[in-house]
């Protein structure tokens, strides 16, 4: 297929990916009120409201929440998309395994970032605020707010794809089980150090970060395992 047939196929894909993303952000738009005090829940009531510190913050970032949770709900298309766009290039049984991963990662994302969500910034922010406390009255920004908890939890929607990479990477003989074993302690050494960085200097946080992180990368060496050991299907 010439390169300009696979650029049209590209935009197509993108295309349809579009036509569903942007009503379900303009309708994710017109409940950002909502979707704002639902983010707030964690919070358990240390913050009674957020300020504004220009005419446009509140229109912008309830455009940035709507883009957001189109992504979010709109990322299986997405993925299928991707899956489609790749899927004339394999052979009928790496098609079928491809399509597979599709459900997989969507859900993994979704795990992460409820993790993330439930779990770990409601600890983060209750650390944070306890030095908010009086004489002080904490007055957040509502686009400070809502972007803290984007990075606080879309980060681990990735990361909780490291299975999915890894089984990628193992089954096309780019990375190798033994080699995961060999570098665990340095794996988990750098762990320890990235949990360090991006968590406040309490213990909880930190652990709640280490912990699941640990796991993945155990989960990730018997997923490498399966990859290399499952033989390869007749095509």
């Amino acid at each position: 297929m010439p390169l300009s047939e696979h650029l049209r196929e590209l935009r197509n894909r993108l295309i349809v990916y579009m036509v569903c993303l942007l009503p379900v952000s303009v309708y994710a738009f017109i409940q950002a009120r909502p979707l704002v005090a639902l983010l707030l829940l964690p919070t358990h009531g240390q913050i009674s409201h957020l300020i504004v510190m220009s005419p446009g913050e509140a229109l912008y970032t309830f455009i940035e929440v709507g883009l957001a949770a189109g992504f979010i709900a709109t990322s299986p298309v997405l993925l299928y998309e991707i899956a489609a766009f790749i899927s004339p290039a394999l052979q009928p049984s790496e098609r079928r395994r491809l399509y597979r991963f599709v459900p997989v990662v969507f859900l993994l994302f979704l795990v992460g970032i409820s993790f993330g969500y439930f779990i770990f910034l409601p600890l983060v922010l209750q650390f944070l605020l306890e030095f908010a406390t009086a004489p002080f009255e904490p007055l957040i920004s509502l686009a400070k707010y809502i972007g803290f908890v984007v990075d606080t939890t879309l980060p681990f929607g990735l990361i909780f794809e490291m299975p999915v990479a890894v089984y990628l990477l193992a089954i096309t003989g780019v990375l190798h089980p033994s080699f995961l074993r060999k570098q665990r302690r340095v794996a988990i050494l750098v762990i320890f150090i990235v949990s360090g960085a991006v968590t406040p200097p309490s213990a909880l946080p930190m652990l709640l970060m280490v912990v699941p992180m640990l796991v993945l990368y155990e989960v990730s060496i018997l997923v490498a395992d399966f990859a290399v050991r499952r033989p390869r299907p007749m095509v």
